[in-house]
């Protein structure tokens, strides 16, 4: 993908996000299927606080499920979006067991993890001049769900695929949404040409989709299927080591991904609540 249609559609993504932020939010209160599923990897021996990254955090619900589920874990939520991060604050603010700091980065920047690193945050919440190479810190599990999606470009992917490889010592856990298996979603894809881009200038996958929750706009999504989780996987350096569809209407809307090291094995859980997320738009 060329890097001028690379910009646009991360510029389109980024105006969406500030318009239909608090509306996003209140569609965004309660857990999915896949979210309790995954719970069991964020179980930390004994009181030990588990440290947790959440990458593409939103309003930093997962946080509250953590809490709600008794686990003790120092958590960090990463997000490019101001109001986002400020909703989150204000709705972990007396979590009983989860210690949560929030922090706003752009991920499509090649040295958004220097906000991890001690002396890498600024009072304002954005990313310092990174003028040499920062360590960053490693977290026992790193999730990232419902964000890769975002990223225009397979090298863009892969270089956040890279990145949370670099930030975890054990996990990475992520979901893609599979709105181009969905008939519903499909009927709803917008014309490239509406918002000025040529079909021609975009990858296999790609798409545009409405959202008229409150307010209308346009947001940029790819789609990011088995075949490609493996290949991002494989090119990473990394292990699937489990797979999962859930939540939506039809019950397998969301791409469910545990990576890992060879040789280590994993056991889920099933249950939640009827609930999914990208049911309406």
């Amino acid at each position: 993908m060329e890097l001028k249609t690379q910009t646009r559609l991360l510029t389109l993504n980024r105006r969406f996000y500030e318009q239909v932020a608090h509306h996003f939010d209140a569609t965004r209160q309660g857990w999915t299927p896949g979210l309790r599923a995954i719970l069991p990897y964020f179980r930390a021996a004994g009181k030990v606080s588990l440290p947790v990254l959440d990458v593409g955090c939103g309003n930093g619900r997962f946080a509250r499920l953590l809490d709600e589920a008794g686990v003790v874990a120092s958590y960090t939520g990463v997000d490019g979006n101001r109001a986002l991060l400020r909703l989150a604050r204000q709705s972990t603010a007396n979590l009983a067991t989860v210690d949560c700091r929030f922090i706003q980065a752009e991920l499509a920047n090649p040295d958004w993890p220097s906000v991890l690193a001690p002396g890498g945050l600024a009072e304002s919440g954005h990313v310092r001049a990174n003028t040499g190479s920062i360590e960053s810190p490693n977290y026992s599990v790193v999730l990232c769900t419902a964000t890769v999606q975002h990223l225009p470009g397979y090298a863009l992917r892969l270089r956040l695929m890279k990145d949370l490889q670099r930030l975890s010592s054990g996990y990475v856990i992520l979901s893609f949404w599979q709105f181009l298996s969905s008939d519903r979603f499909r009927r709803k894809l917008i014309d490239p040409c509406t918002v000025g881009i040529s079909p021609a200038e975009l990858e296999p996958g790609d798409a545009l989709l409405p959202w008229r929750q409150g307010v209308e706009s346009v947001r940029y999504l790819h789609q990011v299927d088995e075949a490609e989780l493996r290949r991002l996987a494989a090119d990473a350096g990394q292990t699937v080591m489990h797979t999962f569809r859930a939540d939506g209407k039809e019950s397998d809307l969301n791409l469910y991904a545990v990576l890992g090291r060879a040789g280590e094995s994993a056991v889920l859980a099933q249950g939640g609540p009827n609930e999914a997320d990208e049911t309406v738009s």
